[in-house]
C-alpha cells in the first residue's frame, strides 16, 4: 500500500478551483465518491448523486443528476453545489468542464484499485477538511485486508471465473479493482491471461482452464439462472463440486470504502475452509448464497 496522500495520474489532491475546507453542497458523480462522503461523515452535506448511487440507504431519496458518463448540468446546477466529485475517467467531459467554467469546485477521483480508493477517500477527505477521518478510514480498510490475507494464508491458490454477462462471455480480468482482491483472496483469476480488462472468454477456454470457483453476476441478456447455464458443462470441478455462485453486486461491483466487506464476500466463496461454519463474518452481514437465490444483477 502506498501513503495516504501520494500522488496519482488519474486524479488530482485538490480540487479544480477553491473550495471551503467543510463543502456544504457537494454532488457526487459515482458511487465510490458516495459512499466515501458518507463514511467519512459527510453525508448530510451531500445534496445530489448519480443514478447508480444506492448506498448507503439515505442516498436513495436524494436527487439524481444523471451518471458518470453523461451528467445532467441543469440537474446540478439547480442544487448549487460548492463541490462536485466524480471519478477521473469523467474528468474530460464537457460537463465538468462547464462546471469548472462556472466557478463549481470539482474533484475527479479514481476508483479502479485500491490504491485509487485510498488515494480518493484522502483527497475528499482533504478537500472537506476532513483529513484525520479519511487517514482512520484507510487505516481500517487496511487492518481489514491485513486481516483477511492471514485468513487466506496457507490455502490452495485456486482457480477462479468472475463472470459478468453470458452473451457474449465477459469476464473480470487483469488489471482491474475485482482483479486485485481475487490475488488479495489467494486466487488465480483465470480470465486474466487476457491481459485484458473485461476479456470475452469461449465456453471452450472456460472448460479447458478448469476454474475450481465461479462467480456469476448473471448480467446481459442470457434469461436462464445462472446454476442451470453451467449445470450443462459438468465438466467444470467448480460444477462438479456445487462451487458455481452468485454473488451480490452490491458490494462487489462498487469499489470504493467497503472493499473489506468486498474482499471478505470473495474469500468465503473461495475458500470457506478458512471460515469455521459457525464463525460471525468480519465484515458481512449475511453469508453469500448460492446462484439459484440471486436474480439478475445490475451494474454501472
Amino acid at each position: 500500500m502506498l501513503p495516504l496522500l501520494s500522488g496519482c495520474e488519474h486524479s488530482a489532491s485538490r480540487p479544480h478551483n477553491e473550495t471551503p475546507k467543510r463543502a456544504e453542497r457537494i454532488v457526487s458523480l459515482a458511487p465510490a465518491a458516495t459512499e466515501m462522503l458518507f463514511a467519512l461523515g459527510a453525508g448530510p452535506a451531500v445534496v445530489g448523486v448519480s443514478q447508480y448511487c444506492d448506498h448507503p440507504p439515505a442516498v436513495l431519496t436524494l436527487p439524481k443528476v444523471g451518471t458518470f458518463i453523461t451528467p445532467n448540468i441543469e440537474a446540478i446546477m439547480a442544487l448549487h453545489p460548492t463541490l462536485v466529485i466524480g471519478p477521473s475517467t469523467s474528468s474530460n467531459l464537457r460537463t465538468i468542464r462547464a462546471l469548472r467554467a462556472s466557478g463549481i469546485a470539482t474533484l475527479m477521483i479514481g476508483d479502479d484499485s485500491i490504491e485509487h480508493i485510498e488515494q480518493g477517500i484522502g483527497q475528499i477527505g482533504e478537500s472537506i477538511g476532513r483529513s484525520n477521518e479519511a487517514r482512520r478510514l484507510v487505516n481500517d480498510i487496511r487492518q481489514q485486508i491485513s486481516s483477511l490475507e492471514e485468513r487466506v494464508r496457507g490455502t490452495p491458490a485456486r482457480s477462479v471465473l468472475i463472470v459478468v454477462g453470458h452473451q457474449p462471455m465477459v469476464a473480470v480480468g487483469s488489471g482491474t479493482y475485482l482483479d486485485e482482491l481475487l490475488t488479495l483472496a489467494h486466487a488465480k483469476n483465470i480470465a486474466a491471461v487476457s491481459h485484458q480488462s473485461w476479456p470475452r472468454l469461449s465456453i471452450e477456454y472456460i472448460i479447458a482452464s478448469r476454474p475450481e470457483v465461479i462467480l456469476d453476476g448473471q448480467m446481459g441478456t442470457d434469461p436462464s439462472t445462472p446454476d442451470a447455464f453451467w449445470a450443462t458443462y459438468p465438466s467444470i470441478p467448480a460444477v462438479q463440486n456445487h462451487r458455481v455462485f452468485g454473488y451480490p453486486n452490491d458490494p462487489t461491483l462498487h469499489p470504493g470504502p467497503r472493499l473489506g466487506q468486498t474482499l471478505e464476500i470473495l474469500a468465503r466463496l473461495i475458500h470457506p475452509e478458512a471460515f469455521r461454519p459457525a464463525e460471525s463474518p468480519l465484515v458481512i452481514a449475511r453469508p453469500p448464497v448460492p446462484c439459484r437465490a440471486i436474480r439478475r444483477a445490475g451494474c454501472e
